[in-house]
């Protein structure tokens, strides 16, 4: 960072303007050097170095971020946070980290609110489907997550890390009799036994270094006793009076 100042100091006017995407690209490099280093406290002094000269960019404010959680000063994260989420309101990704640090560091309020904030926001992508569909699952809401994780690989179907994360999804909703009460007709009689082992199985193609650890989820998982559908769930527990 003072080496970057320092060339600046010394630039006449019109060669500082016209270096200045070049220095941004050595900022950048430095970064990137300094957090293969493992050196975050140089990274955060870049990153507002970079801040200063570009106030308005939000990602900045997101990398800073990103270095104040990984040193561990979670309360310091917040208001940096807080700026890149006023540059970018609708980031979804943003507004998880802000509510998971939140909920870290016992501001539950806040961090309701912020979780709140995500279920408002109509995801532009699949990226930020999969983001909203993380935020429903941190809160429990497996028929919103199965949505949002559905509607994400549905756009961007090669991300082995959303299907595994949906084939879980659709486990604990064959699994937790009160997980599904939310849910629509069409899905609670969905055979999502076989949705969940498809997506199991497209996770092991995409990613099979992940294999030993999927096929063990899935071994736990048999047809036998394992209901089909989220209305056969519930039908099980209210026969044997462990619902309503």
């Amino acid at each position: 960072m003072l080496f970057l100042e320092a060339i600046e100091q010394i630039l006449p006017g019109d060669m500082k303007e016209n270096t200045a995407g070049l220095r941004e690209n050595v900022a950048h490099l430095m970064i990137d050097l300094s957090s293969f280093l493992g050196r975050y406290e140089q990274c955060i002094a870049i990153t507002d170095y970079l801040i200063q000269r570009y106030p308005n960019n939000a990602q900045y404010y997101w990398k800073k971020a990103l270095y104040l959680h990984t040193l561990g000063r979670l309360e310091d994260a917040i208001p940096v946070l807080d700026e890149a989420i006023a540059r970018d309101p609708n980031n979804i990704e943003y507004l998880l980290k802000k509510a998971r640090i939140s909920q870290a560091i016992y501001r539950f309020d806040e961090s309701n609110q912020t979780y709140e904030k995500i279920s408002q926001i109509a995801p532009r992508d699949a990226l930020q489907y999969a983001y909203a569909g993380d935020a429903a699952l941190d809160q429990g809401k497996y028929g919103e997550a199965f949505d949002r994780y559905t509607k994400s690989l549905e756009l961007a179907p090669s991300d082995p890390l959303i299907w595994e994360k949906r084939g879980d999804v659709i486990f604990a909703l064959l699994t937790i009799p009160t997980a599904g009460q939310r849910v629509n007709e069409q899905v609670r009689n969905m055979d999502l036994y076989s949705e969940g082992m498809k997506s199991y199985e497209n996770a092991i193609r995409l990613r099979p270094e992940r294999e030993r650890e999927i096929e063990q989820k899935m071994s736990k998982r048999s047809d036998e006793y394992t209901p089909r559908t989220i209305k056969e769930l519930e039908s099980r527990y209210t026969q044997y009076r462990y619902l309503g």
